[in-house]
């Protein structure tokens, strides 16, 4: 059986060494660019969450401490990306999906299949 993999996208929102770290933050554009609403789900609320909390501490930059915040739940950086925004820049992350936490696992197995 071939590996599954899921992904993530760490993003920095400003430039310097007191950057903001984001991962897998979704927005939804449908009333319009000024009004959207922050749709990120809430296990990647979490990690945000964490990169918050250490941004808040003044120890900059955070990035080593937030890699290895994702490194200990089985991310691996794979690739670094331009956003196509101005200073923005994306770290791409792929972890196994067997190295989930095992509620996210359950969850998975728990969705019927779609293929017929």
């Amino acid at each position: 059986m071939a590996t599954r993999w899921e992904y993530c996208i760490l993003t920095r929102l400003s430039a310097g060494l007191d950057t903001k770290w984001h991962v897998n933050r979704t927005f939804d554009y449908s009333n319009g660019p000024h009004l959207a609403e922050e749709t990120t789900e809430k296990a990647w609320q979490a990690y945000n969450a964490k990169f918050d909390e250490l941004h808040a501490t003044h120890n900059f930059p955070i990035l080593p401490a937030a890699l290895n915040l994702l490194g200990a739940d089985g991310w691996e950086l794979i690739d670094d990306m331009n956003t196509g925004l101005a200073g923005g820049e994306g770290l791409v992350l792929k972890r196994p999906v067997e190295a989930a936490p095992a509620r996210k696992r359950a969850a998975a197995k728990a969705k019927p299949s779609r293929r017929r």
